[in-house]
């Protein structure tokens, strides 16, 4: 997975860790650096894109992650998600992540999610309303110079 740094990213969503984020060796664990990132896609999807994700007319669905591992955070880190979009196509959106500390350039982890958007009384993909859409485009990974 492609390291992307943080000037690549528009977008960041602040997580504090708690001391429970730690795995028995005092990191924090893989299984919590992918819930981070799940709080930072679902929270910009609630507050920037205005979609209802419990009630709405579209539900929002992972169909691939992963992450790779660079730095080991721990309780009591203060840490950042950066979102970014790498491909928007049809009812599918792919996601670039890095979580940082706060200014440091390099990621402490980097991730891939790739999520489908439904509509939820059928099942079926759905194409996105042009104000999710917008917003997604707004997340656009940064070309570098």
């Amino acid at each position: 997975m492609t390291r992307l740094q943080r000037n690549r990213f528009s977008h960041s969503h602040p997580i504090l860790t708690r001391p429970h984020d730690n795995d028995l060796h005092g990191h924090v664990s893989g299984a919590t650096v992918h819930g981070y990132f799940e709080t930072a896609l679902q929270a910009f999807l609630l507050q920037e894109a205005g979609l209802d994700l419990r009630e709405g007319p579209l539900a929002v669905f992972v169909v691939s992650s992963s992450a790779d591992f660079f730095a080991l955070p721990g309780f009591p880190d203060m840490l950042e998600v950066a979102v970014g979009v790498s491909r928007l196509a049809g009812s599918t959106v792919e996601y670039q992540l890095g979580l940082f500390r706060p200014g440091e350039p390099e990621p402490c982890a980097a991730g891939r999610v790739v999520q489908v958007f439904v509509e939820r009384a059928s099942g079926r993909p759905a194409g996105l309303p042009d104000t999710v859409q917008q917003a997604l485009a707004g997340l656009q990974l940064i070309d570098q110079a």
